[in-house]
Formats: structure tokens, C-alpha cells, sequence
């Protein structure tokens, strides 16, 4: 249907004269006589009707005039540009998903920042999923990704968010490891190997140690990033863990952060999104708050 009519619709029964909605609504007068035709043959009444008063609106117009007011309004607000997006007006929940490390990382100074400019908006962070991001993304479920992210699937849309490198950490009083790490020292202690979602560095040190022809000693595989400090700061075990990583924790779990001994690319990490949010005001402000704190890292 012709949403211009109800627009006439509304016209006729304001004024109550064709001529005067005509000019309303800038269209000639044998227009709106069509166009009376037109609404009376689509709702099966007469609408307006002659009396010694002038035409007045049917039991079914006035029934009628809420239902297509509200229609009109609605159409009004559908078509009406975006205001400026105002985060302390804005109110929802978001989810963010990433590694338990990059959860760590980020969400303080998120959540202060979200505090202070959009107390309205509450954050759930959820554990990474990687065999599961299409159905995730496409289903509303997650909002963000950040993380050293593997192949995602071509409907995500990604933007490289932080570089990260990697050291190997040992408690300070280890028995053979003392400010420097050999690549004889490195394969012969054990390994915590942390293996969460698609952070599978793992993956690129086993690459560089095998062009020497060798392998790390694997002692504990782990899902948790927290975890490996923990282990190493109590064992004699050694561990691969991001930068940032040994250093927060160097200090209070009394530990080394060594140099490796082989050439390791850095990891990049990245922000992932769905088309689906790409143009959403909400959504595009917090993935540029996001970037920004990743930047600040």
C-alpha cells in the first residue's frame, strides 16, 4: 500500500474538505479526489460523509485516525537522520570476547572509561569460542572479538589492535636460569604450554625451534593465562607468555623475563566485528574506545 495515502488520510479527516487537505499536503484537487477514491475503496467505507455541517469523519475514520497517526509517526522516526551519538545517553549491554590475557589487559580501563562517560552501558565479557565465531557474531551473541585472531571467517570484519611480544619467564631462584637463557637451557626445562582458543602461539615457537632441528620439553598444557605464572613462579618449569604478562607479574610472583633464544615474529592482535554492527553508533564507539585503549597498552 501506498503510504502517502494515510498521509492524505490524515489530511481529510483534519480538515474535513478536500480542497483544504489538498493544500495541506501540496496536491492539487482532483488529486485528492482520486485519492479519497482510492482510500474509500481500500477500507470499504465511505470516511468522509456530506452533512448540513460539512463532511464529517465515518465511526470507521475516527476508529481509523489513531492506528494511522501512529503509522505516520512511526514512518516519521524510521526515516529521521541519526542525531549525535551521546554515550552518556546510551544505555544496553555489549559482549566482548577474548582470551582471559587480553580480558585482563583490556577490561580495567574499559570499564573506567564506561564508568565515567557511559554509565548506561554494562560489558559482558565472554571466553573465546573459536570453532563457534560465525554462529556467535551472526546470532548477536558477541559484539566484539580481540584477540590473536586465526582465519576468521570472511563475514567478520577485522583492524589490527596491539602488537605483543613474547619472553620466556622463570622464578627468580631457578636452579640453572639466572638473567639469561641459552636455547640448551630452553628446550631442557619443562614447559607450561598455554593453549586458550585460537592464541595458539605455541604454534609459531615449535615452528622456530624446529629449524634447529629441536622441540620444547612440554611439562603442563594450560588454558588459562594466569595460570602459567602461577605454575612457574612455583616450580622449576619455564614458560612463553606475552610481554605485558611478565611484566605485571614480575614483581609479585618474583620472577625472570628472558630474552628468547630463537626468532619469534611478534603477535598481532585484532578486533573482529560483524557487518551487522558495522554502522551502529553504539557499536562503532566502542570499538574506536576499544582501539584506543589498545593503543595506550
Amino acid at each position: 500500500m501506498d503510504l502517502n495515502l494515510l498521509a492524505y488520510f490524515d489530511a481529510l479527516i483534519s480538515e474535513g474538505q478536500v480542497s483544504r487537505a489538498a493544500e495541506r499536503v501540496n496536491l492539487s484537487q482532483p488529486a485528492m479526489s482520486l485519492a479519497l477514491k482510492r482510500l474509500r475503496e481500500l477500507f470499504d467505507d465511505p470516511l468522509l460523509v456530506r452533512t448540513s455541517k460539512g463532511m464529517v469523519p465515518t465511526s470507521r475514520a475516527r476508529e481509523l485516525i489513531g492506528p494511522v497517526r501512529e503509522i505516520l509517526r512511526r514512518s516519521s522516526d524510521l526515516l529521521r537522520p541519526r542525531g549525535h551519538f551521546v554515550p552518556a545517553e546510551a544505555a544496553g549491554s555489549l559482549v566482548i570476547m577474548s582470551t582471559d590475557y587480553v580480558s585482563m589487559l583490556l577490561m580495567p580501563p574499559l570499564m573506567r572509561q564506561i564508568e565515567t562517560i557511559a554509565p548506561g552501558v554494562r560489558i559482558n565479557a565472554k571466553a573465546v569460542e573459536p570453532d563457534q565465531l560465525k554462529y556467535l557474531f551472526e546470532s548477536g551473541l558477541v559484539d566484539i572479538g580481540v584477540g590473536y585472531v586465526v582465519n576468521p571467517p570472511g563475514e567478520l570484519r577485522i583492524r589490527q589492535a596491539f602488537e605483543e611480544n613474547l619472553v620466556c619467564i622463570a622464578r627468580a631462584g631457578h636452579p640453572t636460569i639466572q638473567g639469561r637463557l641459552s636455547l640448551e637451557q630452553f628446550t631442557a626445562n619443562p614447559h607450561v604450554q598455554i593453549r586458550p582458543g585460537d592464541m595458539r602461539y605455541a604454534l609459531l615457537l615449535e615452528r622456530a625451534l624446529s629449524q634447529h632441528g629441536l622441540e620444547a620439553a612440554v611439562g603442563a598444557i594450560v588454558h588459562d593465562f594466569i595460570l602459567a605464572p602461577e605454575i612457574v613462579a612455583s616450580t622449576d618449569m619455564i614458560a612463553v607468555v606475552p610481554e605485558r604478562m611478565a611484566r605485571r607479574y614480575q614483581s609479585s610472583l618474583g620472577m625472570q623475563a628472558l630474552a628468547l633464544p630463537v626468532d619469534v615474529p611478534p603477535l598481532n592482535f585484532s578486533m573482529i566485528w560483524h557487518e551487522r554492527t558495522h554502522r551502529e553508533p553504539l557499536y562503532q564507539w566502542l570499538r574506536e574506545l576499544v582501539l584506543h585503549i589498545c593503543e595506550a597498552l
